[in-house]
């Protein structure tokens, strides 16, 4: 493989071998620590938070990826045969791509339901040094609640529905209602081993402040909880999310190696 640029675009293969599509971002200076980002549920890599995160980490040193995952964006597969397991399967293959052509990740970034997904995949990698969430639901079950009992209904009665996220439709079938269900995130949290940093609004009305507060108490130590002011569930000020993204470079940075 040709080395790579400080921005491009690459196809990962997940164990279905579909092709993910990824971005990584590499700094032109020393490289201090790599990042992996998840995406909000059913949200694309290049969603504001994910793609002014990665450019902001640059200033500290820190590279990332971030990734479509499995029948989001421009990556392969069936959506509608997703749940948080696959995704977190599809993130270890990114980050498997990772330790073979760059270096394995230091930090997991998640947004909402991708804060799940990194908080799930920090078990599985064993380089991981830490873990953000941003504006993450306390289960993954919390999606059927967005959705609402109507589509929820719909699904238990004639196994799947139509949704609407981000101004894309997907369909959700009974598969993700059940893998969600199962999920005991207090406890799952709670054993994972590595500092955790949880960023969440308290004008949040997806995904209300409580769900932080539960995550954070079922947390160990080191842990910890900043409010994002000013923003959004999705955080699309520039203000809020350059916010986000220079407390995560500055609280990781007592994590990485020294260059």
């Amino acid at each position: 493989m040709a080395k790579l640029t400080e921005s491009q675009h690459i196809i990962i293969h997940n164990p279905d071998g579909l092709g993910l599509a990824a971005r990584v971002e590499l700094p032109e200076t020393p490289l201090r620590g790599m990042a992996m980002i998840a995406p909000a549920f059913g949200c694309a890599k290049d969603i504001l938070i994910a793609t002014r995160t990665a450019r902001r980490l640059l200033e500290y040193g820190i590279g990332s990826l971030r990734i479509d995952f499995t029948g989001v964006g421009q990556s392969e597969g069936d959506f509608s045969l997703t749940n948080l397991d696959t995704q977190t399967q599809d993130f270890v293959s990114a980050a498997d791509w990772l330790r073979l052509h760059v270096r394995a990740p230091d930090l997991l970034i998640g947004h909402s339901f991708g804060g799940l997904v990194a908080i799930n995949a920090s078990r599985l990698i064993n380089e991981v040094k830490a873990c953000v969430t941003i504006a993450t639901p306390s289960s993954p079950a919390h999606v059927l609640a967005i959705i609402g009992s109507g589509k929820t209904g719909e699904i238990e009665q004639y196994g799947a529905t139509e949704i609407e996220v981000n101004r894309q439709r997907y369909t959700l079938r009974q598969q993700f209602v059940d893998n969600a269900r199962q999920f005991d995130m207090a406890r799952l949290i709670g054993s994972i081993g590595v500092p955790l940093l949880m960023m969440h609004s308290p004008r949040d009305d997806m995904v209300p402040m409580q769900h932080a507060h539960a995550l954070f108490e079922a947390a160990s130590h080191p842990k910890s909880l900043i409010a994002i002011e000013d923003a959004d569930h999705m955080v699309y000020e520039r203000p809020a999310s350059e916010f986000v993204a220079d407390s995560i470079g500055l609280w990781s940075s007592r994590y990485l190696p020294p260059i």
